[in-house]
């Protein structure tokens, strides 16, 4: 019986500790840790391929269009079926301006970007941490925006925008 008991009271103690014990995931950067992650995984410049002039088409993915403060459109970011990837930015007049690449889907968490502009040329790196949090900086490494639910901060913690 005492077994019994004393197996009992192991169980009790064992199970409150188990309930008690709170597992988190996700990954945490501050500035220069984020910075340091993007320089891992950076190129200065990478060969453009792909569709030079925007046509939608059954192999469109998503498409998101970007719009002045009049309203007009200024240009689509469009992912491709099976390039999950990358990203291709059009203009206005549906001509290529940027390709963005991914080190991973951007439906995983964080994941590196790096915008390369029609040369081929680094022009932007950017961590997205989640779907609430971003790092951007220039190709020299420097801060260019920290998103965090919308509120953008400049390298001094200064809320500099909004956006959504």
């Amino acid at each position: 019986m005492k077994k019994l008991y004393l197996l009992l009271m192991l169980f009790i103690v064992f199970a409150s500790c188990v309930g008690a014990t709170e597992l988190k995931g996700g990954v945490s950067f501050n500035t220069d840790s984020a910075r340091e992650y993007l320089q891992d995984g950076q190129t200065d410049s990478v060969d453009i391929s792909g569709p030079y002039s925007f046509q939608n088409s059954s192999n469109v993915q998503k498409m998101v269009y970007s719009y002045n403060n009049e309203g007009v459109v200024i240009g689509i970011t469009v992912q491709y079926k099976n390039e999950s990837d990358k990203a291709y930015i059009y203009g206005k007049n549906n001509n290529l301006m940027y390709v963005d690449k991914y080190d991973k889907s951007v439906n995983i968490y964080p994941h590196r970007g790096y915008r390369y502009n029609f040369d081929g040329k680094l022009i932007l790196s950017s961590l997205t941490v989640s779907k609430k949090e971003q790092f951007r900086f220039s190709p020299d490494g420097k801060l260019i925006a920290h998103s965090i639910n919308g509120v953008i901060y400049d390298e001094n913690g200064k809320i500099i925008g909004t956006g959504k």
